[in-house]
């Protein structure tokens, strides 16, 4: 009877298991790097594409939480394992890897749950 109680349980203990190891946010703040020509556009820039590519490709994946601009800031709320496993994915883009932006990765720890639409 024991072992059939606990064949029972197994799902629930999983399922806490897979809880804990649930991914933190980070906030990823973008800023122009030494490439940027201040005379061009932004579609003008080069490794912009890619960019717009890559950040794509990280919202399907359901990586990025939320975008925004504010100020000459771009931001991405975005989900990881730690710090430094955030960074090592931002640093896939080869609009980084070129220095058309520069990035800063943080904890993003939300006290406030509220809802963007």
């Amino acid at each position: 009877m024991k072992h059939l109680i606990l064949l029972f349980l197994l799902p629930f203990v999983m399922n806490a298991q897979e809880s804990e190891e649930q991914k933190s946010h980070f906030v990823a703040l973008y800023t122009v790097g030494a490439l940027w020509d201040m005379d061009k556009q932004p579609n003008d820039q080069p490794y912009f594409k890619e960019h717009s590519a890559f950040l794509s490709k990280l919202r399907k994946e359901n990586t990025i939480v939320m975008g925004a601009r504010y100020s000459d800031t771009g931001m991405i709320v975005l989900q990881a394992a730690d710090l430094e496993s955030a960074k090592s994915l931002l640093s896939e883009d080869v609009s980084l890897q070129n220095q058309l932006f520069n990035v800063e990765v943080h904890p993003f720890n939300v006290f406030y749950k509220g809802c963007f639409d």
